[in-house]
């Protein structure tokens, strides 16, 4: 069987202990390139991982290498270039999160992606555990009924991330809803069918220049920080149904870090953990399932699941549409706090 030909943009943390340590574990796959703008960071992970070849920028790899893969694991700022780069160099794209800086960028990938007839996929990894696709074939059934309200409340206890630049809005977008709260987001969306967002409002924060002791993650100072730790939105959909999302960087430990709950005519789900409780009469029945295991990685998942959809022509499970939706809901939030409006997300 003929290998599957691969090249990593982005030697950082989801870059090598996800991406180039994933693919290391499958047979088929040769990680041909790594490339970092540190370059010392690329010539880490390739003695690490065995990978022969090692660059500075990705267009020098993907000029010298013909590539069925390309991993891209930059900041964000850069995940249009490398992507679209790569598709036009005849390789299939596997994007970190969240998408792009913006949803013009987004749609210049995924124009880039439908240009090449090439598969493009991303890094979330919450859709590759077995609760969450039971979750969605529960939903999809019908078995909550029509669902009418959704929420989501993501974060960290008391920690902002400090590896990255996920701290520098110029490099990353934005941060606790745009970096976190997009794992829970784009499950949310997924498991209630992906409805078109119609409007979106929401305010955000920043408490951590405003605490008395602030405890500073990454390399550099305080002032360094431009984003928020907390954001919250509220979302309308085309079908009537509703979302509130809650994000934070600096949950107290007695705060649960991550949550979607499902609202529907007949009971009401969540995942993390998973749960169901349904309706009868005035009575409350739980419906949880006993029997699902785990993935023991589910990013290892991501991984494998994208060389088989290269391999065999299959589409991957992230579509498109969902894609734009998420960074559609995500901007929104964002340019309804700078305009202090509800703001119009539908295209």
């Amino acid at each position: 069987m003929k290998s599957i030909r691969v090249g990593v943009i982005g030697c950082g943390a989801h870059g090598v202990g996800g991406h180039v340590a994933g693919y290391a574990q499958l047979e088929e796959v040769e990680i041909t390139a790594v490339c970092d703008t540190r370059i010392e960071r690329a010539q880490e992970a390739a003695a690490k991982f065995g990978v022969p070849n090692v660059y500075r920028h990705h267009r020098e790899m993907l000029a010298r290498h013909e590539l069925d893969i390309v991993s891209v694991c930059t900041p964000v700022v850069a995940h249009k270039e490398g992507t679209v780069d790569a598709f036009r160099a005849g390789a299939h794209v596997l994007c970190e999160k969240p998408l792009a800086m913006n949803v013009l960028e987004a749609e210049e990938m995924i124009a880039a992606a439908r240009e090449s007839d090439k598969l493009m996929s991303m890094g979330l990894t919450n859709r590759f555990r077995a609760s969450s696709r039971w979750f969605r074939d529960f939903l999809v059934k019908g078995e909550l009924g029509h669902i009418y309200h959704t929420r989501i409340r993501a974060g960290h206890v008391m920690n902002i991330p400090g590896w990255g630049v996920h701290h520098v809005k110029s490099q990353s977008a934005g941060g606790v809803l745009v970096a976190t709260t997009v794992h829970a987001l784009d499950l949310a969306n997924w498991v209630i069918g992906n409805p078109t967002p119609v409007t979106a409002s929401g305010s955000w924060y920043q408490k951590v220049h405003r605490m008395k002791s602030p405890k500073v993650t990454w390399q550099g100072t305080l002032k360094d920080c431009d984003v928020e730790d907390f954001a919250d939105g509220f979302v309308r959909f085309a079908d009537g149904s509703t979302m509130s999302i809650e994000s934070n960087w600096l949950m107290h430990p007695s705060s649960r870090q991550e949550e979607v709950e499902i609202l529907g005519d007949y009971g009401v789900a969540w995942c993390f953990p998973l749960r169901v409780e349904l309706d009868f009469g005035d009575q409350v029945r739980d419906a949880t399932p006993k029997d699902i295991v785990e993935p023991r990685n589910a990013f290892f998942e991501v991984v494998r699941d994208f060389v088989s959809c290269v391999r065999e022509g299959r589409v991957p499970v992230i579509r498109f549409g969902e894609m734009l939706n998420v960074q559609r809901i995500m901007d929104g939030i964002y340019r309804s706090a700078e305009l202090e409006k509800e703001v119009d997300i539908h295209v």
